[in-house]
């Protein structure tokens, strides 16, 4: 029996700003950011049934299911190529000129909504955006297994902070303005 594993990604349309912030809160107000993905070889339910995956005229379900803010349709991937992630940045504001620094990770998505397994190397680019400029970043990149995946979806996460990183005990990242989320998802299939 063959197995496959492809994997699933879902911008969320209504991108969720997770309270990570650092002593930038209100600069939150001051920026947009969007996260995007394409390409995709289908896509892929979760609902209070399960999760169904569908790609090239099939379907197949998964016991998987998740806390009710993570059910949707999804984008869906197979491990080994390249997720297509676009990342925008607007600056609305007062400010002339923003200079913000993008962090990118994804995670393993347990089903009660915490990170699980890391699925790629964290990534860091430096963008200066101009007021009423939006500038696209490619943050792309290519699903690999990783041990201890599992079947489901997986959490794409962008933080937006300052250039000057700090830290400290009780404020380990004072340089966040605001962290966003898409979601993806490495199911099995069996031939």
């Amino acid at each position: 029996m063959k197995k496959f594993t492809v994997l699933t990604v879902f911008a969320m349309l209504s991108f969720l700003s997770v309270s990570w912030a650092g002593q930038h809160t209100g600069e939150q107000n001051m920026l947009d950011v969007g996260i995007s993905f394409s390409n995709s070889y289908g896509n892929t339910i979760t609902n209070s049934a399960g999760t169904y995956y569908n790609f090239w005229g099939y379907t197949f379900y998964e016991n998987k299911v998740y806390q009710p803010q993570y059910w949707g349709v999804f984008p869906l991937y197979f491990f080994g190529t390249q997720v297509g992630v676009t990342v925008k940045v607007t600056n609305k504001g007062p400010r002339a000129k923003s200079k913000v620094r993008i962090k990118t990770d994804a995670f393993v998505l347990n089903t009660d909504g915490s990170n699980g397994v890391s699925l790629v190397d964290p990534k860091t680019i430096d963008a200066e955006v101009n007021k009423g400029e939006t500038k696209t970043i490619d943050a792309s990149f290519v699903a690999e297994y990783r041990e201890g995946a599992d079947s489901g979806l997986d959490r794409f996460v962008v933080k937006v902070l300052h250039m000057n990183e700090g830290g400290g005990a009780g404020n380990e990242e004072p340089a966040l303005i605001m962290s966003k989320e898409g979601v993806f998802c490495p199911p099995e299939y069996k031939k």
